[in-house]
């Protein structure tokens, strides 16, 4: 068949009618096959949709959308996704579960190269457009091919840029309700489309002109109410963690032999997780803290940087770099550190800080406001002033004097108010709220 050319039958099978239409992407590569099915004895008060594609078979009862149903079908619109691992990937990949789950129609439109994820919903990916830096809202014709194929009710976008403002622009041709999810990059102080005037003011104009906002923490609210002090819809949803993966038994890495006691920090490593004060920490304390060892779990640009300095304070042996993990390997890290050690500088709401509670650790960690909740000073946490290495020594050598195990039970309890179902049904509120006044400001 030609790229960009659709066929179409309908046949006539054990008293059903169904309709075949078989489309070829040219952009993506990939051959779908879209059938509907409309029993004889039903024809015009129901229909069924089944999408095959080369990597997600799914069916779908459209009865619910055209004959006032509850379902929503919902796209989430993210520049980052699976497999590459870290806050936003991990969330809008946990949402799309909880979404699927409730019984509604959830599309995950994500930017990179077609994977193959073993998921309970469909993923569609749209290549990074040439020279990105400019214009980058043209990722946009991706959603709006999407929402010709599935009809969107609403489209959640993870960052203004590229995937809020394109579908903001989209409003242009297509009535569909935006709403914008900040993970805390595109707003951080350090973030660089601040230093580059033509994507910050896009960024500016997502932020004014989203129809809802969703903010993960008191931080991110922060960062937001700085560009729209009044917006007329946001709403404060932080992240979830599955509780109960948490708890499960796991084996100790073959690979790590070290018995004693160790600290923990887990996470890509880019300077804004402060890894390198946590080092320098450990230089300065290592008298006082004798038994204990850092883990250093994740990769990233700032490894290079963490290596010279774990030379340079002569903690070699004592400091482990394990490289990124997940499943068992990474459970076992979080269950059996003695504490994790998240000096941040700049956060969202780490998925990481969660993990934590979920496996019972108290944790050192800064006094960034994106912990404001999960961790409190002296009752499951430490709380350090970000980019002081001294305090931050100070710490490590105080929690060897706490007692973890109260500290620890504090952080198991708390992680219950954390659920993801519980998080996934904020979100569907949030997101009934704003269709509502979508349509009411469209109808005004």
């Amino acid at each position: 068949m030609p790229a960009g050319t659709m066929k179409a039958a309908t046949v006539t099978i054990g008293g059903c009618r169904i309709s075949l239409k078989a489309a070829h992407n040219k952009v993506t590569g990939r051959r779908s096959s879209v059938y509907h099915f409309v029993p004889a004895d039903r024809i015009g008060s129901s229909r069924v949709w089944l999408t095959v594609t080369d990597s997600w078979i799914g069916f779908e009862d459209l009865s619910a959308r055209e004959w006032g149903g509850n379902a929503v079908r919902i796209c989430l619109f993210t520049p980052v996704f699976l497999p590459a691992v870290g806050g936003a990937e991990v969330v809008t990949s946990a949402l799309a579960r909880q979404f699927t789950a409730k019984g509604h129609h959830t599309v995950v439109l994500a930017r990179g190269r077609p994977a193959q994820l073993d998921e309970p919903y469909p993923v569609e990916w749209f290549p990074e457009p040439i020279l990105p830096r400019w214009r980058p809202e043209r990722v946009g014709k991706a959603l709006l091919r999407a929402h010709k194929r599935h009809h969107f009710d609403i489209v959640a976008c993870n960052y203004a840029q590229p995937t809020g403002y394109a579908a903001l622009r989209a409003q242009s041709t297509h009535r569909l309700p935006v709403v914008v999810i900040s993970h805390g990059g595109d707003l951080y102080h350090s973030a660089k489309h601040r230093r580059l005037p033509h994507l910050w003011r896009r960024t500016v104009e997502t932020y004014l002109g989203a129809d809802g906002l969703i903010t993960i923490s008191p931080y991110i609210e922060t960062l937001i109410r700085e560009i729209n002090p009044s917006p007329p819809m946001l709403e404060l949803i932080p992240n979830g963690v599955d509780v109960l993966e948490m708890r499960q038994p796991a084996d100790r890495p073959s690979d790590f032999t070290d018995d004693r006691p160790f600290a923990l920090c887990l996470g890509n490593l880019n300077p804004m997780k402060g890894f390198d004060d946590a080092v320098a920490a450990f230089g300065i304390a290592h008298e006082r803290i004798e038994d204990l060892a850092l883990v250093i779990v994740g990769k990233g640009p700032s490894e290079p940087r963490l290596r010279q300095l774990v030379q340079m304070f002569h903690l070699d042996g004592r400091i482990h770099f394990v490289g990124q993990r997940t499943g068992s390997d990474k459970r076992w890290f979080m269950q059996n550190c003695r504490f994790g050690l998240m000096p941040s500088i700049e956060e969202g709401h780490p998925i990481v800080g969660l993990e934590f509670l979920a496996a019972g650790r108290p944790v050192i960690c800064s006094t960034n406001a994106a912990f404001d909740g999960m961790y409190d000073h002296g009752i499951n946490a430490l709380r350090v002033a970000p980019n002081d290495p001294e305090a931050l020594a100070q710490a490590l050598i105080q929690i060897q004097q706490a007692n973890l195990p109260d500290m620890g039970a504090e952080s198991a309890k708390r992680a219950e108010r954390y659920e993801w179902s519980a998080a996934a049904d904020h979100y569907l509120k949030f997101f009934d709220q704003v269709r509502a006044s979508y349509g009411a400001s469209s109808n005004a």
